[in-house]
């Protein structure tokens, strides 16, 4: 007897199969009986709100964000197709954290200004000014 391979052919449905997928909307509601698709609308809602914050608390200056949907498909032997499928969420980057110091006659960090030394001097007297109303006067 001779060995038979059985048929790869797939069945052709009809030309208006009703099973047939039209949206991506219909594709994401397979994966995990309508979950992922919640959590994709759930996280691009939160997505929205973060951009909103950034902009309130730091302007439209650095205020993007970003959706990835990965779908990944693997075909069976007998024309079935496997999918799996992620998604992911990139918020807006908050700005980094500023602050300001000054350096030393000794190369170091310090909250002392230089500007400072300068009035912690002594006061000096001024001889020429009006006592009425203590405006000290030019000397030239």
């Amino acid at each position: 007897m001779v060995k038979k391979t059985p048929s790869t052919e797939v069945a052709r449905p009809a030309q208006n199969d009703p099973y047939k997928m039209r949206t991506l909307e219909q594709i994401l509601t397979l994966f995990d009986d309508g979950d992922f698709l919640d959590k994709v609308m759930d996280g691009h809602q939160q997505l929205q709100l973060d951009l909103l914050e950034h902009k309130a608390e730091n302007g439209t200056k650095g205020c993007g964000g970003s959706m990835t949907i990965t779908v990944n498909y693997a075909l069976g032997k007998s024309g079935d197709v496997a999918m799996g499928a992620t998604v992911a969420f990139k918020a807006p980057k908050k700005p980094p954290s500023s602050a300001a110091a000054y350096i030393n006659d000794n190369g170091e960090l310090t909250l002392y200004s230089p500007f400072m030394s300068r009035m912690h001097q002594p006061v000096r007297d001024v001889t020429d000014y009006d006592p009425e109303t203590g405006e000290v006067r030019d000397t030239d």
